[in-house]
């Protein structure tokens, strides 16, 4: 009896060890260093490997951009099988954490900026700047000249790369162009205020065009335009800092309570006030997608609109407009992109995969199958000529990569232990639905925001 007691005590204290380790993914089996590894870019091209890419699911685009690459990469390597499995978006981390906890997480991972500070912190990818260097001394690339910098940062962290992006990402102005013309707003190239470059004082001069047409037709529950002021850090965290403000300061310091910020939440309002957007407590009556409002702030492909029915024919780009009431403009921007698990058996393949990805033949190709924006690569920005513009010859696709020097991600996310992401991102949201929420003044907005940001963080 004393025996089997034992036994069922020490049974006991291996399944709660077991259990203690599953909060965290660096509990998953390896202990290669990310940083230090040996590379070898000399590849037999009979090499026989198995490799798994992890990609985001209900993004058909990304399935077959990702298969066009498969069927590329297995011209030059035909004994290189390559599977793929997906990861829910509105799951990322608990996702993640699950796969590298059962040892089963993929050897090439999609990610994002910033998702990819939490695969950073929990020490599951590599940093790739090994492979960069190499590769440039094979005379492969040359790294600063070839791609996009801007971007290419957005996908690092203290200097090291983790993420190759696989396009170049920049919220941009959707526009409707049939219901501009009605509204009488000027689109004639050599006159029109809506232009690369336009300032928010342009931007709201057309919002209020619009605005009175639609009042005087009758569409008085119809709004102007569909800003993603509440659901997206790319528009509202630029306005912030556009404004003069700032979350989280270098020092990592919360500073979100301040005149800059107050200024962008007051210019929200306004747009309330004025019936360009919808306050949030309402139910919109018009959206971009459904052709029933003028503008949309996005950074999707311009095939994702352009082809739906009720807007073929209508859709055409623009800048996201300047706000330079501060003298510092910050236009959107980030990357998705793919990330090398530092425990896979064939860390090499996987790199050749996402050097195949950033070559002038991968981005072409990637291009032809649902990747409608700017490719990566330097040699590849011109839309006329570029596999990405095709199709949309008639559509300002430049607006894409217009005002590199005003492109902002959220960096100011890697200044916080990653697993305070979640609940900062979403109290800098609710600041702006709040501030979209006319019944609420702006300081109980302002007050509302520093208390969720600080029961966000813990203070």
């Amino acid at each position: 009896m004393k025996k089997t007691l034992l036994i069922l005590i020490s049974f006991v204290f291996v399944i709660l060890t077991l259990l203690s380790g599953c909060g965290d993914p660096t509990d998953a089996p390896g202990n290669v260093d990310p940083d230090n590894y040996e590379v070898n870019l000399d590849l037999d091209p009979n090499i026989e490997a198995e490799i798994s890419i992890l990609i985001p699911s209900g993004n058909v685009n990304e399935q077959t951009m990702i298969q066009a690459l498969i069927d590329g990469f297995n011209e030059l390597y035909p004994n290189v099988s390559i599977a793929t499995s997906y990861v829910p978006l509105n799951a990322y981390e608990n996702t993640i954490k699950n796969l590298a906890q059962a040892g089963t997480l993929d050897d090439i991972i999609w990610s994002n900026s910033p998702d990819f500070y939490y695969l950073v912190d929990k020490n599951l990818i590599l940093n790739l700047n090994p492979y960069i260097e190499a590769s440039e001394k094979a005379g492969i690339f040359d790294f600063e000249n070839d791609f996009h910098q801007t971007f290419m940062e957005s996908g690092s962290l203290n200097g090291k790369l983790y993420v190759v992006p696989r396009s170049a990402d920049s919220v941009v102005t959707f526009l409707n162009k049939d219901i501009l013309t009605a509204a009488g707003v000027d689109l004639n190239p050599e006159t029109t205020v809506i232009k690369d470059g336009w300032t928010w004082d342009d931007f709201l001069g057309v919002c209020e065009q619009v605005r009175t047409y639609f009042d005087s037709v009758g569409k008085t529950t119809s709004y102007v335009i569909d800003a993603n002021l509440t659901t997206w850090l790319s528009v509202c965290y630029p306005m912030i800092v556009s404004y003069g403000g700032e979350v989280i300061d270098e020092n990592g310091n919360l500073v979100i309570d301040s005149e800059g910020v107050r200024k962008a939440v007051e210019m929200v309002r306004y747009m309330v006030e004025k019936r360009y957007i919808c306050d949030s407590k309402l139910s919109s009556g018009s959206s971009y997608e459904a052709g029933t409002s003028a503008m949309l702030f996005q950074s999707a492909s311009v095939s994702l609109f352009a082809e739906r029915k009720a807007l073929k024919g209508k859709v055409d780009l623009v800048s996201f407009p300047l706000i330079t009431d501060n003298g510092t403009p910050k236009i959107g921007s980030g990357i998705a992109g793919y990330a090398i698990n530092k425990n896979t058996k064939y860390r090499d393949v996987c790199w050749a995969f996402l050097n195949y990805m950033l070559s002038y033949e991968g981005q072409q190709a990637m291009a032809l199958n649902g990747l409608n924006l700017p490719s990566i690569r330097t040699d590849l920005s011109d839309p006329k000529t570029a596999n990405w513009g095709q199709g949309y010859e008639d559509i300002n696709l430049n607006a894409y990569l217009y005002g590199l020097e005003y492109k902002i991600d959220c960096k100011f996310l890697s200044r916080i232990d990653p697993k305070y992401k979640v609940d900062l991102t979403q109290a800098i949201l609710d600041l702006f639905n709040n501030a979209s929420n006319a019944s609420k003044s702006i300081d109980e907005c302002m007050q509302t925001a520093l208390r969720d940001c600080r029961d966000a963080l813990g203070l």
